[in-house]
């Protein structure tokens, strides 16, 4: 806020309420009248009233904030804060000080004359309604006046101060042209915050959703491929087994052949045991093969699965992702031709602005030109008084001078006039 060598300064005025009204609005009357710098360097070093609030010292060291949030959030506050109220009270009461001497009509005016001039000044938009209000706050009697302005002029208060008046004011709601430059400023604001945010969070929340639902597809896919490789794993032992049973018998037949040929000689059926032994190992060598072809099968079955499922995940995760890009540009460009078409007229209305300020600048400039000449033929009255005056004085001057001569000759006359001796 102010530095302490400028409070020792201030004069110290009293906090004043008014019946009727909430606190907050008159106080946000003292802030809109001020710019967001001033209001931000005030309020940097207030750390207990902005933690009443949802601002911080660094949003306002940055300016991260509006001049309509920052006097919604601070203005409940200003009535428990006594030195931030007399520092905005005191700026408000010298600018109040120095309208009156601008306006010199109004010395010869009584309180309740005064207060009518000056409304109709605010009519005329030549001043402020928020400077007025300040100025009727200043005197009780005038109090009442007070909602009248808030109920005439609350529209213009709840867009500049970003505060809601309540539905017992009856406030006169227009649609004015400052109002529709201001609506299209807020508008072309959010738009553009509204852009930064769908940039910033296009990658992180846009696609969020739709890459967890891909996720999770992938994860079931996962699952369905380890349930086919345990299957086939599962089949491999079973071919392993077969393979030792296989085995198993082709040596018991080794052994079985060399029994046979030793007991050729002893038995006439070793024929019959060899053709049965034979019989048992081409069915063993047929389910062998069978297995093996089966392994083979499941083997390409699995690697014809998995590429299909990797081909047909990513290619609907490229389709999902060029039509969300898709969407997300057509909206973007959307959003850019809103914001040209708001630039357009802003600038239009910006422009008719400069043309109405240069206008009145010219009309200012042609009045002061009329007050200068009418100093001028005031002081040449002035002068012209001055000299009559002098020339008046002057003939007096002689007119007695006159009356002395003719006194002092009737003096002395009759008497003897000597001459003068000659030399």
């Amino acid at each position: 806020m102010a530095k302490s060598k400028t409070k020792k300064t201030l004069r110290r005025l009293k906090y004043i309420e008014v019946e009727g009204i909430d606190k907050s609005y008159l106080d946000a009357c003292l802030l809109v009248n001020l710019d967001l710098e001033q209001l931000c360097d005030a309020f940097e070093d207030e750390r207990q009233l902005l933690a009443k609030t949802n601002l911080n010292v660094l949003k306002l060291k940055k300016r991260e904030v509006t001049k309509q949030e920052l006097i919604r959030e601070v203005s409940p506050h200003i009535s428990s804060n006594y030195s931030l109220y007399n520092f905005f009270a005191n700026i408000n009461y010298k600018v109040l000080q120095m309208l009156e001497e601008q306006f010199t009509d109004l010395h010869s005016l009584s309180l309740e004359e005064k207060a009518d001039y000056l409304y109709e000044l605010v009519q005329e938009e030549e001043m402020r309604y928020s400077t007025y209000i300040n100025w009727l706050r200043f005197h009780e009697q005038l109090h009442p006046r007070i909602l009248e302005v808030f109920q005439q002029y609350g529209e213009k208060f709840e867009e500049e101060t970003g505060m809601q008046l309540p539905p017992s004011f009856n406030v006169k709601r227009e649609e004015k042209k400052e109002e529709k430059e201001d609506a299209l400023y807020k508008e072309l604001t959010n738009i553009i915050h509204l852009l930064t945010n769908v940039r910033d969070q296009a990658k992180r929340e846009s696609f969020k959703e739709q890459y967890e639902e891909k996720q999770k597809e992938v994860e079931q896919l996962r699952k369905q491929l380890s349930v086919v490789t345990d299957q086939l794993d599962s089949k491999e032992k079973q071919l392993a087994k077969q393979m030792k049973e296989a085995a198993k018998l082709t040596k018991k037949l080794e052994e079985e052949q060399q029994k046979v040929i030793q007991k050729q000689k002893e038995t006439g059926q070793l024929g019959q045991e060899v053709g049965k032994l034979r019989g048992q190992v081409e069915e063993l060598t047929k389910k062998n093969k069978a297995l093996q072809q089966e392994v083979e099968s499941k083997s390409k079955q699995m690697s014809k699965l998995t590429k299909e499922i990797e081909e047909r995940s990513e290619n609907r995760w490229k389709l999902e992702k060029a039509k969300i890009q898709q969407t997300y540009e057509e909206r973007v460009a959307q959003l850019e031709e809103t914001i040209q078409q708001l630039q357009s007229q802003l600038e239009k209305s910006l422009q008719e602005f400069e043309q109405e300020r240069t206008r009145y600048e010219n009309e200012l400039d042609i009045l002061r030109r009329k007050v200068d000449i009418y100093e001028q033929m005031m002081n040449d009255r002035q002068n012209e008084k001055r000299q009559e005056s002098d020339a008046a004085a002057l003939i007096s001057q002689k007119e007695e001078d006159s009356k002395s001569d003719e006194w002092f000759d009737s003096l002395f006359e009759g008497l003897p006039v000597s001459e003068p001796e000659k030399i």
